[in-house]
């Protein structure tokens, strides 16, 4: 396989296009939380953009319900 940062630098493009498109866009961004692939497959995304827009989205899914399980105020703020 063989890499160029040309080829790096066009999937991190791809990657920070389609995050901006689903942040800008509210029916993606709702579609996201109930069906992920099916966004990473209307935005067109394969092989390394896909699975990193499939993280993201994961991970902002994700995110929300750990501010809920850890309580870092009280314990700083103590």
């Amino acid at each position: 396989m063989n890499i160029t940062t040309t080829t790096g630098h066009d999937e991190a493009q791809e990657i920070l296009d389609a995050l901006r498109q689903i942040q800008d866009n509210p029916d993606l961004r709702a579609e996201s939380k109930t069906n992920p692939e099916s966004v990473v497959n209307r935005l067109g995304l394969s092989g390394i953009a896909r699975h990193a827009v499939a993280f993201a989205i994961t991970a902002a899914l994700v995110a929300p319900s750990i501010g809920h399980v850890v309580h870092t105020d009280s314990f700083w703020g103590s």
